[in-house]
């Protein structure tokens, strides 16, 4: 009998997974792993989406960064993919204009996207500086938001690129 279809695990599969949990455990990776799972439950809890909703997103996200980076015709692009609610936004810049179409069907096509908003520029890849710049505009813009506004911060997604902020989010009016 194959114990895979009789819906046990065989011993030698159960010792090794065993195994495995109390090398992390004793490692450190425990540690990370368990608060890794405890920011994620976090997170999944402030949010205003279901958690199905929150995991299909993140998953929508990697997979449409995944089709981006799998087409070889596609060069010095800096694509940034953020989806809430299953709308996506793109952000970035892309030397060809072809490049860019490629990328907006491949976010259309995919199954969950409801909406896609394309914020991508025709253009050579921004400087660290300027990313930098981004990331200050985008930790000031959350401080922002955290000080003055009578909602969680945590249930807005801030993206900036090109010093051009969007904010993404379920909020009651």
């Amino acid at each position: 009998m194959n114990p895979v279809r009789s819906g046990r695990t065989s011993k030698p599969f159960r010792h090794s997974i065993l195994a495995l949990a109390i090398a992390c455990l004793v490692s450190g990776c425990g540690i990370v792993l368990v608060t890794t799972a405890t920011v994620l439950a976090i997170d999944v809890a402030r949010d205003r989406r279901g958690a199905s909703v929150y995991w299909d997103d993140n998953k929508m996200e990697f997979d449409i960064k995944r089709s981006i980076d799998k087409q070889e015709q596609i060069e010095h692009e800096h694509v940034n993919v953020t989806i809430y609610n299953g709308v996506v936004l793109l952000t970035g810049e892309v030397p060809d204009q072809r490049d860019i179409d490629t990328i907006i069907d491949l976010a259309k096509a995919h199954e969950g996207s409801r909406q896609v908003i394309n914020r991508l520029e025709l253009a050579g890849k921004t400087n660290m500086n300027s990313r930098a710049n981004d990331g200050w505009i985008t930790t000031r813009v959350k401080t922002a938001i955290a000080t003055s506004a009578p909602i969680e911060s945590t249930r807005i997604k801030v993206v900036t690129e090109r010093a051009n902020v969007y904010l993404m989010g379920l909020v009651t009016p």
